[in-house]
């Protein structure tokens, strides 16, 4: 099997200042946000979306090398800044991203939303709104397994033999290799294809104290469309338009049938 770069490099989008992506540039237009319907009201009628420290995400693998010391590590003074993320979708259907938004919460938190974005606008938005950061865009990376990650910070594996990942990595530790360290994800949750935004404050001396931030964009600009999970009421739906009528924006939600099956039985031909 091809072997996978982990560190990626770092390019400039030339038609957006302070914009970054990482790696291969994603090419899908557009991409999706999936969150709980209380969420998507709140930041629909706030023009805001919310990122956070990677401390802050569950998963604490995710937020492995985000809390690690680089005391040790040449050159990573000034390389490990604050970062705040946002987590998107490439994939236009995802299963498991319904349920994960809305598992164990109540009310308006137990309906699940998928917004679709103008990656190009959203970009545009985040730039021009928020003046104090910079913007990296990268593909999340899921070709290690746990044994690797588990093992990423060591120079050798227990059984003695060399780490080349760590050098890869950390022998000429910068930015890159930071923020690629903030895209590695394990195997098992390969389905999301998830496409990860960070902003990097022009404050470096935060790390573990901002903990989130709502960004202000207008999503007048950047949503092309939005539905909501099968389960939703009409009360519940009714209040979602409300709020978009009210910001001017022109989409109807509509109801996704993850599970439906159009027509009757079908009947195999001999």
């Amino acid at each position: 099997m091809e072997r996978i770069d982990i560190k990626k490099g770092i390019h400039k989008y030339s038609d957006q200042p302070r914009c970054f992506y990482l790696g291969e540039r994603n090419q899908n237009r557009f991409i999706y946000k999936y969150m709980d319907l209380e969420a998507a009201i709140i930041s629909l009628a706030t023009d805001s979306i919310r990122f956070v420290e990677p401390h802050q995400w569950e998963d604490q693998y995710e937020s492995r090398f985000y809390n690690a010391s680089y005391t040790q590590v040449n050159n990573a003074a000034g390389n490990t800044p604050p970062v705040l993320a946002c987590c998107f979708s490439y994939a236009s259907v995802n299963e498991a991203a319904w349920k994960l938004y809305s598992h164990t919460k109540t009310g308006l938190g137990a309906r699940c939303v998928k917004i679709k974005i103008n990656k190009k606008a959203f970009r545009k938005q985040l730039v021009s709104h928020n003046s104090d950061y910079q913007l990296y865009e990268g593909e999340v990376d899921y070709s290690l397994d746990d044994y690797q990650i588990n093992h990423l910070h060591k120079r050798q594996y227990p059984n003695g033999t060399a780490n080349s990942r760590h050098d890869e990595l950390f022998a000429d530790f910068d930015l890159a290799s930071y923020l690629s360290l903030m895209l590695i994800k394990r195997q098992a949750f390969l389905h999301e294809q998830e496409l990860r935004y960070f902003m990097i404050p022009n404050f470096p001396d935060l790390k573990g104290s901002i903990e989130h931030e709502e960004f202000n964009i207008e999503w007048k600009r950047i949503l092309t469309d939005i539905v909501v999970d099968e389960h939703c009421t009409d009360t519940e739906l009714a209040m979602l338009i409300k709020v978009l009528e009210s910001k001017g924006i022109d989409i109807v939600p509509k109801r996704e049938f993850i599970y439906a099956m159009p027509g009757a039985p079908i009947v195999i031909e001999s």
